[in-house]
């Protein structure tokens, strides 16, 4: 209880800070930061989601983590000042405030507590992060499937009646994009996962049927770290 408590301080702490700038509103599709260009700042999302991207020289887009609500990016540029190199892309409509960076790192400085659980949130996403990156490199285009819809499911869904819903819009695209496929593999591996009743779609939302169905196709723990918000 005294840990929800302290989070949820923390938390409201990170936002009072971040409303001090203006709101800003953007379209589903805009491009908040572009690779190569230094961003215009740390970006803290009130509302939507936004995805951070890699685009090859083919062309090909893999989805290396997606923001929603309550998330401030990017955090490795702000620390580190090692120049940024990916894509980040509003899903949805979504809403933004913007701060300078050095006035983020001298609040970061002045709180320890938001400090704690920004490491704590790094750290976790980097663990999560190479777990994923296992499944990239030997897991079959279905493992990579079910890897990303169970992510998804982990991050955004809602449970209800032994079901989860992702409460974010995932077409087959932004699946591919998520298990580093093409757009045609991810529809087929999200086929046979509907035709073992795992998964099924409601409106724009997948819908996991089964999440230890869909755990045990992986092997994967129950329990595993989610990948944060902020990186």
């Amino acid at each position: 209880m005294f840990k929800k408590d302290s989070d949820r301080l923390v938390s409201k702490k990170i936002t009072n800070f971040f409303s001090r700038f203006k709101a800003v509103d953007c379209r589903r599709g805009e491009i908040l930061i572009k690779a190569g260009e230094p961003p215009k700042g740390i970006f803290y999302l009130k509302k939507g989601y936004v995805k951070m991207n890699a685009i090859f020289e083919d062309g090909r887009e893999l989805t290396l983590n997606i923001y929603k609500s309550g998330s401030y990016f990017p955090m490795f540029w702000a620390l580190t000042d090692i120049p940024n190199t990916y894509y980040f892309q509003a899903i949805t409509e979504a809403q933004f405030y913007c701060a300078p960076k050095e006035k983020v790192l001298l609040f970061i400085q002045k709180n320890p507590d938001v400090l704690m659980e920004l490491t704590t949130r790094i750290l976790t996403g980097v663990s999560v992060l190479l777990n994923n990156i296992e499944y990239l490199l030997s897991g079959n285009s279905s493992n990579r499937v079910a890897a990303a819809i169970l992510l998804c499911a982990r991050r955004f869904g809602e449970s209800s009646d032994g079901k989860m819903t992702i409460k974010m819009p995932l077409i087959h695209q932004d699946v591919a994009n998520l298990a580093g496929i093409t757009r045609e593999t991810a529809s087929i591996a999200m086929s046979e996962l509907q035709k073992q009743e795992i998964i099924s779609r409601k409106g724009h939302f997948l819908v996991i049927l089964n999440m230890k169905r869909l755990e045990n196709t992986l092997h994967i723990p129950q329990e595993e770290p989610m990948i944060p918000n902020t990186l």
